[in-house]
């Protein structure tokens, strides 16, 4: 799954692209239309690809990518496409991130067909058998029941939509649709499955205790699951979880 965030307050285009992928479900666009809303949705939901207009209304294409480049991991991925007037300048010698600008007006397919050709080389790996498994297994819980499974779905869900994380409702609807439950009872079975995951003592990975310390104090539904999920990525994108 490769999952894409549009910075770019022109709807139409936006829509112009979704239909383009639309076809194509190895796609999952989410989209803002401020560049502090394009920075705060990047840190959180790590996307493979960025398509960043320069018709911003808060912050330029420069200020917006220097943020995004204040880690070197983050520097040198070259995972961002600018969408530009004809009559443009920049320099863009210094943005490593930059893999390709594409003037107005865009042509027919030219911005989705330079998203499939990035997502090649940027693009969310596919989970392997047994790694959900053993973060939860990692963290305690009892494989046999429900919590556990109902858990393991909403890691998957959200792995792959990581958007969806924004809405807790989204999750929750999903699940109990699955189950053929109502809601308040995955909510309420989630819910009495999250412990305090401040306790040194729990046998878990350093990096993944790391993830979920909360400064002694216990974790919501909603940042578990965002948590979670993006140690997952990031860790996913470095290689296998074990």
């Amino acid at each position: 799954m490769v999952n894409v965030l549009v910075g770019n307050k022109n709807t139409n285009e936006i829509d112009i692209l979704c239909r383009e992928l639309a076809n194509d479900k190895n796609f999952e666009i989410k989209s803002v239309v401020t560049g502090t809303d394009t920075i705060n949705t990047y840190w959180k939901l790590n996307p493979d690809i960025l398509v960043l207009d320069s018709e911003l209304p808060d912050m330029s294409i420069k200020d917006v990518i220097d943020r995004l480049s204040c880690t070197p991991i983050e520097r040198k991925r070259c995972n961002t496409i600018l969408t530009v007037p004809s009559d443009y300048i920049m320099r863009l010698n210094n943005f490593k991130k930059i893999n390709e600008v594409i003037y107005k007006p865009i042509l027919h397919n030219e911005l989705s067909n330079a998203i499939k050709e990035i997502a090649i080389d940027y693009n969310t790996p596919d989970l392997k058998v047994g790694e959900i498994d053993w973060i939860l297994q990692s963290l305690n819980f009892n494989y046999m029941s429900i919590a556990y499974m109902y858990m393991k779905d909403a890691i998957t869900y959200c792995y792959y939509k990581p958007y969806k994380m924004e809405y807790l409702k989204n999750v929750l609807i999903f699940i109990a649709y699955k189950y053929n439950v109502p809601v308040s009872r995955v909510r309420d079975t989630l819910n009495s499955s999250i412990r305090p995951y401040n306790n040194t003592s729990l046998a878990y990975a350093k990096d993944l205790y790391q993830a979920l310390y909360n400064n002694g104090h216990k974790l919501s539904l909603k940042d578990f699951l965002d948590r979670v999920v993006s140690y997952l990525i990031r860790v996913k994108k470095k290689g296998s979880l074990f």
